[in-house]
């Protein structure tokens, strides 16, 4: 038996050696794998892995970038969405497909979805743009065949209507058409790159408010179109911009033309008397008068044939203060003939009503001036007419009430600290200083008491222009352009507001509908720009 074991203890050894190489083998393999995985990490933890950093990168880059408010609250974005394609040679029943579609998009064309899908000679079509992620789950619980999806971006706006007219919109392949996304289309492509959000001067707080009453106004005056703007007079941050009717960019193509039209920047009307103050301050300017002359504004002013009429007549003398806080017609054209048309075009000309505003939403209207032939003219652009002009402009001029009388140019995007700021010096520290408080007082016992907010000390002044039917016919009587124009608070001025209702009625003048709206407006945004203002008593 032994010879046996031991030729069996041999052969165990020899078929043992193998094994236990193999063994070794897989063991250096294992602790080598090791090695190279720990280096691995090692290199990740100081330096990155730069497929990653490729794939962040991606993933940041879009081809539109977020607008934010200046608080970086979101007014837009670009979402993934989905185009419903199909593809003809694999739909079984074109009527029935449309049929099913129909019941979750009502407002597709039948006819129009059975000839698309019954046309072989397309590989492939779009039936609708732009689905939601929820959207393309309820077709595809349908099994509809040859109905499929392509992924796409879709641009969102997610306040709805809010600052539509600002923000503006795209058409489903994210081009520009309107607003910021037209205006500062090459920035917003390049944040997008960059994965950077464009920052507007906006505050959502305060166009909320705009907005808000802006609406309450239109709706109580019966007026057809609105606008109001809000500035820092001092950098010329627009914190508000609102076209009265509103729309939701998010569906902007079912909305009508009147409701997307830009009515801030876009729309221009003659002014009335928002003007005045201006024709006081060049009168002033140019020493043509003075704080102490007494004027008598009985009698209407008959200039070659045409009569200057005030309102309401004004008896006995009265003072440069009277003129505006009264708003006289006569007061203003008989300032304005001392001027002349060289001068008050010149003027005009500095505070911006010569040429479209600058402010980045696509599409500023050019205003309307044309030269003043004669007295008459002269006399008429004194006291708001002759000059068609945007509430755009109108804000920018009354930016020298704040800068000791130079102007700032509206804008909506936050000028960067080392950015030198443009003015245009109009006229002297001391002539602003005095004309403001003629505004002041316009305020305070004139035409725009209704604007008085307590505590906050507003200076502004009224206007009410009546609507030109035609060249032929003059001016209706029952069709008003009504506005209030002003600056706050008065004792250390730097807010500029201006508020218009377009086609109100007889009798609806600035200081009875739009002056109303500024004081609720402005007792709303007062805490959100460090204001105060007298709490109201019942």
């Amino acid at each position: 038996m032994r010879p046996f074991a031991a030729d069996f203890a041999y052969a165990g050894a020899a078929e043992a050696a193998p094994a236990r190489m193999r063994v070794r083998a897989l063991a250096i393999g294992v602790f080598a794998l090791l090695l190279l995985l720990a280096g691995r990490a090692v290199q990740l933890a100081f330096s990155g892995d730069p497929l990653a950093r490729t794939r962040a990168a991606a993933a940041l880059s879009i081809p539109r970038a977020d607008i934010v408010d200046r608080n970086g609250a979101l007014l837009a974005t670009t979402v993934r969405a989905y185009a419903l394609t199909a593809t003809p040679a694999l739909v079984w029943n074109a009527e029935e497909t449309a049929d099913a579609l129909r019941t979750l998009f009502p407002r597709m064309d039948r006819a129009t979805i059975v000839r698309r899908l019954t046309d072989r000679s397309r590989d492939s079509i779009f039936l609708r743009r732009g689905l939601s992620d929820e959207e393309r789950a309820r077709v595809l619980a349908l099994g509809l065949a040859g109905v499929g999806f392509q992924a796409e971006d879709k641009r969102v706006y997610p306040n709805g209507s809010m600052a539509a007219h600002v923000l503006g919109f795209t058409d489903v392949d994210l081009n520009p058409l309107a607003g910021i996304e037209r205006g500062l289309d090459e920035a917003i492509r390049a944040g997008g790159q960059a994965g950077q959000a464009l920052a507007l001067t906006l505050d959502v707080r305060v166009q909320y408010a705009l907005e808000s009453e802006l609406d309450a106004a239109a709706r109580a005056a019966g007026a057809k179109g609105g606008a109001g703007i809000i500035l820092d007079g001092r950098s010329g941050e627009t914190l508000a911009l609102a076209s009265w009717p509103g729309f939701d960019p998010n569906n902007a193509g079912d909305a009508a033309a009147i409701a997307r039209r830009d009515r801030v920047a876009g729309d221009v009307h003659e002014l009335g008397s928002t003007i005045k103050p201006f024709t006081l301050a060049m009168a002033l300017e140019e020493e043509l008068t003075q704080v102490e002359e007494l004027f008598d504004l009985s009698q209407p002013l008959d200039i070659d044939g045409h009569i200057v009429e005030d309102h309401e007549p004004i008896a006995g003398m009265v003072t440069l203060r009277d003129i505006l806080a009264r708003s006289s017609n006569i007061g203003a054209a008989r300032l304005a003939l001392r001027l002349g048309g060289a001068r008050q075009r010149a003027y005009l000309e500095r505070l911006g009503f010569s040429r479209p505003a600058q402010l980045q939403v696509g599409r500023n209207q050019s205003p309307i001036a044309p030269a003043a032939r004669g007295r008459r003219d002269v006399a008429g652009l004194g006291f708001g007419y002759g000059l068609a002009a945007t509430p755009v402009s109108l804000a920018s001029a009354y930016t020298v009430f704040v800068n000791g009388g130079a102007r700032v140019a509206p804008t909506l995007v936050a000028r960067s600290s080392d950015e030198p700021m443009q003015r245009t010096q109009v006229f002297s520290a001391e002539t602003t200083r005095q004309v403001l408080g003629y505004l002041r007082a316009v305020v305070t016992e004139g035409t725009g008491r209704a604007a008085d907010v307590p505590g906050l000390a507003v200076a502004g002044k009224t206007g009410t222009a009546e609507k030109l039917r035609n060249a032929e016919e003059g001016y209706d009587e029952a069709r008003n352009f009504s506005s209030f124009a002003g600056v706050f608070p008065a004792s250390d001025p730097r807010y500029v507001i201006v508020l218009a209702l377009d086609d109100v009625g007889h009798g609806e003048a600035g200081g009875a509908v739009a002056a109303p709206a500024v004081a609720r407006t402005l007792r709303r945004i007062a805490p959100m720009l460090g204001l105060r203002v007298t709490p109201q008593t019942r």
